[in-house]
């Protein structure tokens, strides 16, 4: 096994954490899960994902010498690893307090969080035989920035109506907060997107 076979190997178990965290998300946010027990979960992945983080950031600079290939694997990784923390500081909020009722687009945006994730996963699975499997990767990535357009619109409403209406003012802080936090990781998850083609193009 080469050095970028084991690098990307190491990244595809990084990408599970990041998949397990979107899917957590989801379902605290669908009622499927409860709150806590979500938090407690991805506090757990967050440790993974820390404690894989130095190891797979020995194994970039192994594989790649090359300094946009460096340049690109490392600001991918640090996507991951924001976009896991960002999840997390959610459902930390959520289970310390709720302020008022959650806006429906709450659930839509978990969902959005959460195919992107599952995508960025399963684009990495895809890289232990990138020749074969690019045009699925590349089908696969624009699904994510799909994802980021609905989100971006999601976001538009939902303070076109926490502004709009009479939101009390701790709620609009509260929420926009929340949705500020969702916003980014799907911000992240489309950035990291070139960030992978570029190193995945060699193949």
């Amino acid at each position: 096994m080469s050095k970028e076979d084991k690098f990307f190997e190491a990244l595809r178990d990084f990408g599970g954490y990041a998949g397990r965290a979107g899917f957590l998300l989801e379902e605290t946010a669908e009622g499927r899960m409860d709150i806590s027990d979500g938090f407690k979960e991805i506090t757990d992945v967050k440790k993974k994902c820390r404690d894989s983080f130095g190891p797979l950031t020995e194994r970039m600079y192994k594989a790649y010498k090359d300094p946009a290939q460096l340049d690109a694997a490392r600001g991918l990784i640090d996507r991951m690893y924001r976009m896991v923390d960002m999840e997390k500081s959610v459902l930390g909020q959520l289970d310390m307090t709720v302020a008022g009722e959650a806006p429906e687009e709450y659930a839509l945006m978990a969902r959005l969080v959460s195919s992107s994730f599952l995508e960025m996963k399963k684009i990495l699975d895809y890289t232990d035989k990138i020749s074969e499997n690019y045009m699925k990767m590349e089908a696969r990535c624009r699904r994510i920035y799909t994802y980021e357009d609905r989100g971006d619109d999601c976001y538009r409403k939902v303070m076109r109506n926490l502004y709009g209406e009479e939101t009390k003012a701790a709620e609009l802080v509260y929420w926009k907060e929340i949705f500020d936090h969702l916003e980014e990781v799907l911000d992240a998850a489309a950035g990291a997107v070139p960030l992978l083609q570029k190193i995945i193009t060699k193949y």
